[in-house]
């Protein structure tokens, strides 16, 4: 048993209620693990929570991109050790389902996410499941190591758009999931990369680190771009990453014929797309699939990558704040202020440190 009973955590009350406050610390029963939190990250599904547009537990502590030290284990723990480095699967599922038995536990029935349906990271303890305990590289810093969840991510819909040497790849989104769709497009074999956004600085960062193209949709049409860049078929690949109706759209019109689409981006869920069935999708023999999470299997290649350095995550995380300026972090990723591109936390920090 632990030796502390209460810590300090950052509480989502109800729809723009956030308390930094004191809670028990949590306890952990058999097959479970208690993390001392080193840091996590914000990801833009923390600031939907805050503003109620995805809110399915309440009250509730959210923060789901963790990196920390395992302090205790339950009983029955057989692999994971204290004073061992981890981040963790956040997709929790029953595993004896049809779905689990098929590799498939994003569709479980019982499937919870950490920080999403039951209490997260941004607070100084978590407890979690050993099967989805995930071991840190030892040259991964723990602040790095938070990239592994929405890097996971990438690699899952990266993986469902099967993106062929000398393919033109088109992504749609310069938050930090799209640059990082377009470095691992580029990984992948794209011989040219087409990034579209509207925000400068994420762009440039994009091109920082393979993007070929850089689009500002503010600025011009986002089509014709695609289309000079493709001698007017349109590309092999279209990557979205953002989950508006109009990029959905733009991702249907930018393919060409018989290419392939992957969605990433999370759409309203009273969302409509209009398409003709005949000329956007049987005519063009498109191939559509669609991605909402990584799991374990692509946590482990993700730090893979961060720790070869084949993924460079330094060129994202922009700032460190404490956890008591969560709400200031959460501000600054909706309004994209300060330059703002990957935000990381850390308990046992104070104030807010820019890094680049």
């Amino acid at each position: 048993m632990t030796s502390f009973s209460k810590m300090k955590a950052a509480v989502l009350m109800d729809v723009e209620n956030l308390e930094i406050k004191e809670v028990d610390v949590p306890r952990v029963g058999p097959g479970e693990v208690l993390v001392k939190v080193k840091a996590c990250g914000i990801c833009g599904s923390d600031v939907s929570m805050y503003r109620g547009r995805y809110l399915p537990v309440k009250p509730i502590i959210p923060g789901h991109e963790f990196a920390g030290e395992v302090v205790e284990v339950g009983e029955s723990v057989k692999y994971v050790k204290p004073g061992e480095r981890v981040v963790a699967d956040i997709n929790v599922s029953c595993g004896v389902c049809y779905y689990c038995k098929r590799m498939q536990k994003l569709f479980c029935p019982d499937m919870y996410q950490i920080g999403i349906h039951s209490n997260g990271a941004f607070a100084e303890y978590i407890k979690v499941p050993e099967q989805n305990i995930i071991k840190i590289p030892p040259n991964v810093s723990y602040e790095h190591a938070t990239f592994m969840e929405p890097l996971s991510c990438v690699i899952s819909v990266i993986d469902k758009a099967n993106i062929m040497s000398g393919d033109i790849v088109v992504v749609i989104g310069d938050g930090p999931l799209g640059i990082s769709a377009s470095r691992l497009a580029k990984l992948s074999g794209a011989s040219t990369v087409i990034i579209c956004g509207h925000h400068d600085y994420r762009l440039n960062k994009a091109k920082e680190m393979g993007a070929d193209v850089t689009v500002n949709t503010r600025e011009v049409d986002p089509l014709e771009v695609v289309l000079s860049e493709t001698d007017k078929r349109g590309a092999d690949v279209v990557v979205e990453v953002v989950g508006k109706q109009t990029t959905y759209r733009w991702a249907i019109d930018m393919v060409r014929r018989g290419g392939r689409v992957a969605l990433m981006g999370v759409p309203g869920p009273t969302d409509r797309l209009e398409l003709m069935m005949f000329n956007d999708i049987f005519n063009k023999e498109l191939s559509l699939n669609v991605s909402f999470a990584g799991t374990y299997d692509k946590g482990v290649r993700a730090l893979a990558l961060i720790s070869s350095k084949t993924f460079d995550v330094s060129k994202l995380i922009t700032h460190k704040i404490g956890l008591e300026n969560l709400l200031d972090g959460l501000m600054m990723m909706e309004r994209k202020a300060d330059n703002a591109i990957k935000i990381v936390t850390l308990p046992e920090r104070k104030g807010i440190e820019k890094l680049q």
